[in-house]
């Protein structure tokens, strides 16, 4: 395959040129390339990215009425998403190397796109070393079964080791504290017993436990949040940054804390309920100054697909979370074009970024696996979740017209269309 007239973005830069692609890797870059053996594809100056990469996702493996391999990897490809990594808070939870390789085998053999799996953290299993796993998950909050740390002084012991943790911040007590004090009988009560406070607890309780080991200077391990979504949470993490010399930390945001926020949560109902939940206006602006200001690292999806009948049900019987990985990359490219980001940004929290801190090699060099996102920057469209390839055929994104949109995805040389928003 012959990739004609190409805007190939990385580093910071755009080169012109074409890509050759044979056996599933990349065997040439550069200009006016003449291939006659192979299918040409004229991009007309396209931009072409190392594929995009989302660290978060839940494929529901153990449910398959929500979402299974093929669906999520079709609905990643139809994302222009080209790597996900999952979760393991399945059904049953992936604490045991048994349990993570069985899903890890499935996994890599039915997914259309490159999956990857995190290990998930108990207050027994926190010394397995499990070789394929991308991270070490913990869940400061209760998750599936015994997939959480009720016990925070175990901390300190569970991230004195070199490993790369991903973490889920909220506070168990201050939930319990707002669950006396509110009924979950609407929406915006949802958003008041996860309150701001349930992060920003969180956080500081995994930073005073960084900072002791930052102090012993024995271990060396890497943190990075996920879907943090406060201005105050976001402060805390920036500082820590640059405070620690011997402790990483980086941080991811979800778009559905960038956009979306607790005036609206009335009106999307079960659409609008996820965790952590909506936050405020204020919020929405400094996760993009955090944006701009390069203090977050990765956006991510979090996409975590339910039944359609679920997500209609009253407040207390709603399971929380959306699917996102359809969205993504749209989203982040209409920042672009409102002149809030820069094609720069995209790859940097989209593709490299994701791509170092989770050791993924997605870079386009030649000899290295074909895995790119194309992507038309001058493509409007209206969202319609009626059209996503996920099972999960809803969204809180209903009805937004946005302009920018992934084209093509190629995954490990094979070309895929991502035709949702052209129907």
């Amino acid at each position: 395959m012959l990739l004609k007239n190409c805007k190939i973005v990385k580093n910071n830069s755009i080169i012109e040129g074409d890509i050759l692609i044979e056996e599933g890797k990349i065997k040439k870059i550069g200009k006016n390339i003449i291939n006659n053996d192979w299918q040409k594809i004229d991009l007309k100056g396209k931009m072409v990215i190392g594929g995009i990469i989302d660290s978060h996702v839940h494929f529901r493996y153990g449910q398959p009425e929500k979402e299974d391999f093929i669906s999520g990897s079709e609905a990643a490809i139809n994302g222009g998403v080209a790597y996900a990594i999952d979760m393991p808070n399945s059904n049953p939870p992936t604490t045991t190397k048994e349990l993570f390789y069985k899903k890890y085998y499935e996994g890599k053999n039915q997914s259309k796109i490159n999956i990857e799996f995190n290990f998930g953290i108990t207050e027994n299993n926190y010394l397995e070393t499990v070789k394929d796993a991308k991270s070490y998950k913990i869940f400061m909050v209760k998750s599936v079964g015994d997939l959480f740390i009720s016990d925070y002084s175990k901390l300190k012991d569970i991230l004195n080791q070199n490993k790369l943790f991903t973490i889920h911040a909220e506070h168990k007590d201050v939930i319990a504290e707002n669950l006396k004090k509110y009924e979950l009988t609407n929406w915006t009560n949802h958003c008041k017993i996860r309150d701001k406070r349930s992060e920003i607890e969180a956080v500081k309780e995994v930073l005073k436990n960084l900072g002791v080991i930052d102090k012993l200077n024995d271990k060396k391990p890497h943190v990075h949040f996920c879907h943090i979504s406060t201005k105050e949470g976001l402060s805390l993490i920036t500082n820590a940054k640059i405070k620690f010399k011997n402790v990483k930390i980086t941080v991811e945001v979800a778009p559905h804390h960038i956009f979306l926020n607790m005036d609206m949560a009335e009106d999307l109902k079960g659409m609008g309920k996820f965790n952590p939940p909506l936050r405020t206006k204020e919020d929405n602006k400094a996760l993009i100054n955090g944006i701009i200001n390069k203090e977050i690292d990765v956006i991510a999806t979090d996409h975590a697909p339910h039944t359609y009948e679920e997500k209609n049900n009253p407040v207390k019987s709603c399971p929380s979370g959306i699917p996102g990985i359809e969205t993504l990359v749209p989203l982040t490219l209409d920042l672009v074009n409102k002149k809030i980001i820069n094609i720069f940004d995209v790859v940097r929290l989209l593709s490299e970024n994701p791509s170092k801190i989770f050791n993924i090699d997605n870079e386009i060099r030649e000899g290295n696996k074909a895995n790119l996102t194309i992507i038309d920057l001058n493509k409007e469209f209206t969202i319609k979740g009626e059209n996503f390839k996920s099972k999960a055929k809803f969204t809180p994104f209903e009805g937004w017209c946005v302009m920018g949109a992934p084209i093509y995805t190629i995954i490990n040389g094979k070309l895929y269309i991502s035709d949702i928003y052209y129907i």
